[in-house]
């Protein structure tokens, strides 16, 4: 039989299993910048915590989370510069549907963007197995997922794209894009 532990109030309060994870924020984003996703990236990187997860607001009734691929996260280490605007726009202002143009955020790809399509189909098949198990789908969902992307000041037309199951309001962004 186990023996019961005994703590007291502080005690208890004080006694923690494993680490906590929690989810990335503008409020966090606000508070270190990317600093502690920066630390969560290196301990995934070696297989000591879980894939970094981010929360964002939306135009759902509920917040929207969002991964990336490991390319991606590998970004934050090598090329800040490169990610950190798209991910601080999508933290921001968060999933906003369709664009209507001159809006930052998280958007749907529109019918006329051929060349995103494109390029989020040939990435989709890369990654096919880690999307269903990152967004909790089937192979059979693969083609009912929204095509997104992230919007941002860039001159150049390169957007930051990904999927989205709507069942569960979770993205998985694959890698740039341009228009």
């Amino acid at each position: 039989m186990a023996k019961k532990m005994n703590l007291t109030k502080k005690q208890n309060s004080e006694f923690q299993f494993g680490q906590r994870e929690y989810y990335y924020t503008l409020e966090e984003y606000d508070a270190s910048g990317v600093k502690r996703l920066i630390e969560h990236i290196k301990e995934y990187a070696k297989f000591k915590r879980t894939v970094p997860v981010m929360r964002t607001s939306s135009g759902l009734k509920e917040n929207l989370y969002f991964t990336l691929s490991d390319p991606l996260y590998r970004l934050f280490i090598t090329k800040l510069d490169r990610i950190k605007k798209p991910y601080e726009c999508a933290l921001k202002y968060g999933f906003r549907g369709y664009s209507k143009g001159g809006k930052n955020g998280i958007f749907i790809i529109r019918k006329e963007d051929d060349s995103l399509r494109l390029a989020i189909d040939n990435l989709v098949r890369e990654y096919e197995n880690i999307i269903i198990q990152d967004l909790d789908c089937n192979l059979s969902d693969i083609s009912r997922l929204r095509k997104v992307k992230i919007v941002y000041h860039d001159p150049s037309g390169e957007r930051l794209v990904g999927v989205m199951n709507e069942k569960n309001n979770r993205v998985f962004f694959l890698g740039f894009a341009n228009y």
